[in-house]
């Protein structure tokens, strides 16, 4: 999951976006290379999967707190209300081969596609066709492509978006959202498995997540809703009250219509249903000395928005501004954060002032205000204590003390921002090693780094390698995925109404960590004429303290028909990891869950 994860600083309204790590362990390429092969008659085949599997949430609402707890449990009443998530799911593909072209369809069927998401009835559809002996492929439909040498980490497969509703045990292709695309591909040379792919889709699919039922639902997207519905809340109440102050009838149907006709949508600058966010991109691929390399490039946008709060932090300081300066108001807030004022101005009495007039110095400046204190005068001290304890209450308390105001608030707008990669990507072993390796370059229309509403420069990368261990089967995958955001010095206050923006800027760090790495392992290990799979993965966010560990147990009954039990647990106390949007409404700052999975594929 600043990356689940719309992350905000003070308001948690900034840009989320999740990492496509979990369940990795195979090839997911679609690399594919020498001439297409023939076949002396047109086939149709079919295949899929059927099952269902069970979901246990570790834990309840702690009684005193009313706050998500792993250790909830008292009696066996608490463990009767274990929230419990039991789903279906079928999914079935029909391929069609004849000597130059091809057709495949594939249908997933599951509660999300059945009752929200219709248009992923179908989730792929797509036909081909070979040309000039095989040099030349053609291909349109609604697709997935998946570009990168990771192993179902990648940082440079960006035309489809990722479906997070349940982001930890779809494979990785699986979690992907299907985009209706137009596919060209030359083989340059058969020597050299030299290929060149060319890639259009006409608009972009954003990513998905968890609705507000879910303990998946991301904190941030929680704080975005909330703020949101305060402002429109607010709003409505202020053309209530004047409208009934002047017995304008009509005017308080408008200020209900406009709390009750609201719509999300309203939020975005444009729809994502348009040519503005089409996408384009091409892919050289080939093998040199026993390694398998690429290049390429993307033109399009990040698929998680970013908040532009400029106007909404204008409206607040302008309320604040007035607030304050009014009686009444000084009123309000004295009387609301007595003991907080009374405790920073006697701290600054005596600790800031009193120390620098003990040192000998006669004037100070106050970094609260900025006004020049007279240290000579013991009232002049008092009295600056006393406003600058007056002034940290404004400026914590800037939102609610905006609340109490009849000033207006202005929305925030959401937008996608535009985004080139340049990439390189590597495959080849080395001893016993098979690496795999990604380098991007993720240029934005912020190449300066100091606007805070649109995403940073960045880089990021995939190193990592699987081996074959001599124990028994052992397999043991260790990838590192990271990014690094570039101008973080930037990354500061935007002199801007006493430095409001500072906090908000898209891609703020609370913690001034701009680099993050994910340390990323599984193994596993197969076991009765491999019927019998074992396995565990665990992530790490070094940087951010946090991680997951994913024990599973898979046994493959007979032919097709399969059971596996797997647990999770993930712990995040860091606002700035990508965890904490799961774990933010948990008393321990973690989850878990145990899943039964039955399947069958034919």
């Amino acid at each position: 999951m600043k990356k689940i994860l719309f992350t905000l600083a003070a308001l948690s309204l900034t840009s989320f976006s999740f990492a496509q790590e979990f369940d990795f362990g195979g090839s997911d390429s679609s690399d594919f290379g020498g001439s297409i092969e023939e076949s002396s008659a047109p086939a149709v085949t079919i295949s899929g999967e059927v099952g269902a599997d069970a979901r246990a949430w570790i834990g309840a609402k702690n009684k005193e707190t009313g706050r998500y707890d792993t250790k909830a449990y008292d009696s066996f009443y608490d463990f009767s209300k274990t929230l419990i998530d039991a789903k279906a799911h079928a999914n079935v593909e029909l391929n069609y081969a004849g000597d130059y072209t091809d057709a495949n369809i594939k249908f997933k069927l599951n509660p999300a596609t059945l009752k929200k998401y219709q248009e992923d009835i179908i989730d792929e559809v797509s036909l081909g066709g070979s040309f000039k002996e095989g040099r030349f492929q053609i291909r349109a439909g609604k697709m997935k492509e998946v570009w990168g040498k990771g192993d179902k980490v990648h940082v440079l497969d960006n035309f489809n978006a990722n479906d997070y509703t349940d982001f930890i045990f779809p494979d990785y292709i699986d979690r992907r959202i299907g985009e209706v695309m137009f596919k060209a591909t030359a083989n340059l040379s058969w020597d050299y498995n030299l290929k060149l792919e060319g890639i259009f889709t006409p608009w972009m699919t954003a990513d998905r997540f968890a609705d507000e039922k879910s303990p998946l639902y991301p904190a941030a997207q929680a704080n975005l809703t909330n703020t949101v519905s305060g402002i429109v809340k607010h709003n409505a109440a202020i053309d209530l009250k004047t409208s009934l102050k002047a017995d304008d009838y009509s005017g308080i149907v408008d200020g209900l219509q406009s709390m009750t006709s609201f719509s999300a949508n309203d939020l975005y600058e444009d729809n994502i249903r348009s040519l503005k966010y089409g996408q384009a991109g091409l892919r050289l691929t080939g093998t040199l000395g026993g390694i398998d390399w690429g290049a390429s490039y993307y033109y399009g946008h990040y698929k998680q928005p970013t908040a532009n709060l400029g106007a909404y932090i204008d409206s607040l300081a302008a309320a604040t501004k007035t607030y304050a300066s009014s009686t009444d108001g000084q009123t309000a807030i004295s009387t609301a954060y007595y003991q907080e004022i009374s405790d920073f101005a006697n701290y600054m009495g005596t600790e800031v002032y009193g120390k620098a007039a003990a040192a000998g110095a006669t004037t100070y400046v106050s970094p609260v205000t900025g006004d020049t204190v007279d240290l000579t005068d013991s009232s002049a001290i008092q009295a600056a204590a006393k406003k600058d304890g007056y002034m940290k209450a404004v400026s914590d308390h800037a939102q609610e003390i905006a609340y109490m105001s009849d000033q207006r608030f202005a929305l925030p707008s959401l937008n996608y921002d535009q985004l080139q990669v340049f990439g390189l990507e590597a495959a080849f072993v080395v001893w016993k090693l098979n690496t795999r390796w990604e380098f991007a370059y993720n240029l934005t229309e912020d190449t300066a780094g100091d606007n805070p509403w649109i995403k940073n420069n960045s880089i990021s990368w995939v190193a990592g390698f699987d081996i074959d261990i001599p124990l028994h089967n052992l397999n043991l995958n260790v990838q590192d995925n990271g990014t690094y955001i570039l101008g973080s010095d930037k990354i500061k206050d935007a002199v801007k109404e006493n430095g409001l923006y500072a906090k908000y800027d898209t891609d703020y760090k609370s913690d001034d960590k701009y680099v993050s790495n994910k340390l990323i392992v599984l193994l596993s290990d197969k076991w009765l004429n491999e019927k019998l799979t074992t396995e565990v993965q665990g992530i790490w966010g070094i940087e951010h303290d946090e991680f997951m560990v994913a024990p599973k147990v898979e046994y493959n009954v007979i032919e097709g028909l399969t059971f596996a039990i797997r647990g999770v647990y993930f712990y995040s106390n860091n606002k700035d990891g990508e965890f904490y949007n799961f774990t933010a409404d948990s008393e321990n700052h973690d989850k878990a869950f145990v899943q039964l999975t039955a399947k069958y594929q034919f």
